[in-house]
C-alpha cells in the first residue's frame, strides 16, 4: 500500500493538472478575502445563517477572512473533483486497475491507500487555500483580530475538519466508481451532492437529511453554531459513510470482474 501511496504522489508531481488545481484553490481563497464575500451551498439552519450575517456585518480583520473562508468551503468540492479524477478515475478509466490489483496489493489496501492518498492532497490543498486567506488579509493591511497562536490553530483546525468532510463526499465517488464502472456518475455526485441535499431538505422538510451535508457539517464545527448533541450524530454518519465506502469498495471489487 505505501509504494501505492508513492507512486500515485509522484504522478501526481508530473501532473500539470493539480498544478493549476492549488493555483486555483488559492485563487478562490484571495477573491473570497479580496471581496469580503461568502460563497458556497449548505443546510446549516437558521443559527448558521445569522452568524454567517453577523460575519458578512463585521469590520473584517483576517480571522474573519478565515471564518469566510469556512463558509465559502463548499465550493472546493467543484475544484477537489479534479483529485478524484486524478488520483483514481483516470486509473480506472484507463483499464489499469487490474494491473495494480494483481501487483499483490489486497483490494482493501488498494481502496484504503486511494482514500489515504485523496484525503492527503485535500489537506494540503484546503491548508494552501486558507493560508492564501490569511496572506491576503496581512496584504490588505487588515488587523489580525486575535493573537497568532489563535490564528494558526484556526487554520489548522479548519483546514483537518474542512478536509475530512469534503473526503467524505469523495469516498462516496469511490464507491459509485467502483459499482457503476463509470467515471461520470461519481463526478456528477460529487460534484451536486451540498446542492442536492440543500435543495432536497428545503423542498421535502426532511431534516434528516442535514446529517448528510457533510460540508456543511464542518463548517458549522468551526463556526460554533452545531450542538453537541448533534455533532455526535454528524460524527459519527461521516465516519460510517467512509468506511462502508472503503470497505464495500473493496468486497465490490474483489467480486466484480475489473
Amino acid at each position: 500500500m505505501i509504494n501505492q501511496i508513492r507512486a500515485d504522489f509522484y504522478r501526481q508531481r508530473r501532473s500539470i493538472g493539480m498544478l493549476i488545481l492549488l493555483i486555483a484553490t488559492m485563487a478562490l481563497g484571495i477573491v473570497t478575502t479580496w471581496r469580503k464575500s461568502t460563497m458556497g451551498i449548505t443546510t446549516g439552519g437558521e443559527e448558521y445563517a445569522h452568524k454567517l450575517s453577523e460575519i458578512e456585518g463585521q469590520s473584517w480583520t483576517i480571522r474573519t477572512g478565515l471564518q469566510a473562508g469556512v463558509a465559502s468551503a463548499s465550493s472546493l468540492i467543484y475544484f477537489y473533483i479534479a483529485v478524484f479524477v486524478i488520483v483514481i478515475g483516470a486509473e480506472y478509466s484507463q483499464h489499469t486497475l487490474k494491473n495494480t490489483l494483481t501487483s499483490g496489493i489486497s483490494r482493501i489496501q488498494f481502496i484504503l491507500g486511494k482514500y489515504v492518498t485523496i484525503l492527503t492532497d485535500i489537506i494540503l490543498l484546503t491548508l494552501c487555500y486558507f493560508v492564501a486567506i490569511l496572506l491576503t488579509g496581512l496584504a490588505l493591511g487588515r488587523k489580525p483580530g486575535a493573537g497568532w497562536g489563535i490564528l494558526c490553530k484556526d487554520v489548522a483546525v479548519m483546514t483537518l475538519s474542512v478536509s475530512f468532510c469534503i473526503s467524505v463526499i469523495i469516498s462516496l465517488g469511490i464507491i459509485l466508481l467502483i459499482l457503476t464502472k463509470s467515471l461520470v456518475i461519481p463526478a456528477v455526485v460529487i460534484v451536486i451532492w451540498p446542492m442536492l441535499i440543500g435543495l432536497v431538505e428545503l423542498t421535502a422538510k426532511w431534516q434528516w437529511l442535514k446529517y448528510l451535508d457533510f460540508v456543511g457539517f464542518g463548517e458549522q464545527i468551526i463556526l460554533n453554531t452545531l450542538k453537541a448533541d448533534q455533532a455526535w450524530i454528524y460524527a459519527g454518519v461521516s465516519a460510517g459513510v467512509v468506511l462502508v465506502a472503503i470497505f464495500g469498495s473493496a468486497l465490490i471489487i474483489s467480486k466484480k470482474e475489473i
